[in-house]
């Protein structure tokens, strides 16, 4: 025998079960918003509490093209790639085995210079995580004892009242009051209402949940392994119209000589980039020194390696420009 079970649901945008119209521990769906709502029965009291899918994109593909000159070995991709492993190229529409280039930072190195008449395509895989940051649906209960129109604080269970603006539903004895025009709610602690209400009543404030998510971008990491000492080669890069600040925190090792770690700020007004270097530590010797600048609109945070054979992993957090 099938057995077909169907949830109470709602397919209006936005609507929101109460408390009173679900038992301990039923479910409820909202089919327009993807949101699953469960009752319970918890420290603060009963209330209900919001479980909402979102999607995420957390994997992207950067496509760069370039043509060949018969001498050019040099390539400047748009993004620095999170690991070697992660770039694709093909000539021609011919995949390249991984010895016939190599990438330092955003730079894609030929072995041998591609000829005039060749259609170069960089593919480079992206993996982000982003973080979510959530609270529950929260359920205000108050039972004035003298007339009142204000309400905020502790309500009879002992929460205090916050919500974010424009996420907040009052209701007077189980009836929904019009934001606006029978209450305001501007300040994310405190709901007043156009009528004075005393004993008798009950104000229920429905603080609904949020979901936010951390900028993808912001957050990223890199590791570069340099077989040479040359002067200032790329470590990573970052696009300076979009982002105005960047901390870096930096681990370089080496098989025989040890591990150094520092910490950078890089900070640039579009045309020069300064930078700050500080809260270095090693356990031989130094392995490296930092500079940045800004070349075609990307800042760029560089390393002159004391040895060969040395490996850079950094994390770096950006803020908007």
């Amino acid at each position: 025998m099938t057995v077909n079970v169907k949830l109470k649901r709602s397919a209006v945008p936005g609507k929101v079960p109460l408390a009173s119209s679900l038992e301990l521990g039923e479910l409820a769906l909202n089919t327009h918003d993807g949101c699953l709502y469960l009752k319970r029965d918890g420290v603060s009291g009963i209330d209900v509490i919001k479980f909402c899918g979102t999607s995420v994109t957390d994997q992207f593909i950067t496509r760069d093209e370039f043509t060949g000159n018969g001498t050019l070995l040099n390539f400047t991709l748009s993004i620095t790639p999170q690991f070697e492993e992660y770039v694709f190229v093909t000539i021609n529409g011919v995949t390249q085995q991984d010895d016939a280039y190599s990438i330092s930072g955003n730079v894609l190195t030929f072995s041998e210079a591609p000829l005039s008449t060749d259609s170069i395509e960089v593919r480079t895989f992206s993996q982000t995580v982003s973080s979510v940051s959530l609270r529950d649906y929260q359920r205000y209960v108050y039972k004035p004892t003298t007339p009142t129109s204000t309400f905020t604080g502790l309500d009879i269970y002992g929460n205090t009242l916050a919500y974010d603006l424009d996420k907040v539903e009052v209701y007077v004895n189980g009836v929904r009051l019009v934001a606006m025009d029978d209450f305001t709610a501007s300040n994310g602690t405190s709901v007043v209402t156009g009528v004075t209400y005393s004993t008798g009543a009950t104000i229920e404030i429905v603080s609904l949940s949020k979901a936010s998510f951390v900028e993808a971008n912001g957050l990223s990491s890199n590791a570069v392994a340099f077989t040479t000492t040359t002067a200032s080669q790329i470590v990573d890069t970052f696009n300076a119209a979009n982002y105005r600040t960047a901390k870096y925190i930096v681990s370089i090792s080496h098989a025989t000589l040890g591990y150094h770690s520092t910490e950078i700020l890089v900070v640039h007004d579009g045309v020069d980039a300064h930078i700050l270097e500080y809260g270095t530590i090693f356990t031989q010797n130094s392995l490296a020194t930092f500079s940045a600048s800004i070349v075609s609109g990307v800042v760029r945070l560089t390393a002159t390696l004391i040895n060969t054979n040395t490996t850079i992993k950094l994390q770096r957090i950006t803020v908007a420009a």
